[in-house]
């Protein structure tokens, strides 16, 4: 059973953060590279993090730090289909149910633990479009959440 996430961060400024992290271009060497760059980055943390990156159905860069077990894999799928069903980010999605004081799976009535509302899975928008996702699991909710934002923000400072 997958307990609901607590509230600790401001929905509004998910939401910002949200609005800010999209691209006007996006390809597959661009996908890659966002991959790469997330890895990279837990890496250098030592973080015990598995990330995957997914343009439409396609799977582009998955990873697996030392560390990391098929649990994770489990996660990433869980937190795919969140963000594939939402567009949005499970951080996002998380907190804004938490901050209204509603359990997301008697709100959704999707399956627990099929879908899951916590951090680790970002949607990639290209001029408003979905087209994808960035995702990562190891480490608590919200600092695999912050490590996406990371390589989203350094990607688009690019």
């Amino acid at each position: 059973m997958v307990e609901q996430p607590a509230l600790i961060a401001d929905v509004t400024e998910l939401e910002e953060q949200f609005a800010q992290l999209q691209f006007t271009s996006l390809t597959h060497e661009d996908a890659l590279a966002l991959g790469m760059d997330l890895a990279a980055r837990a890496e250098e943390r030592n973080w015990p993090m598995a990330v995957s990156v997914y343009l439409g159905d396609q799977h582009v860069f998955r990873y697996a730090c030392p560390g990391t077990s098929s649990e994770n894999d489990e996660w990433l799928e869980r937190k795919r289909r969140t963000v594939y069903k939402f567009h949005e980010p499970t951080f996002l999605i998380g907190q804004r149910f938490a901050a209204a004081g509603q359990d997301f799976y008697v709100e959704t009535g999707l399956p627990n633990p099929d879908y899951v509302p916590y951090g680790g899975g970002f949607p990639l928008i290209v001029n408003g479009e979905f087209v994808g996702a960035i995702l990562s699991s190891g480490v608590p909710h919200q600092d695999d959440h912050a490590i996406i934002v990371e390589t989203l923000r350094a990607a688009l400072e690019n």
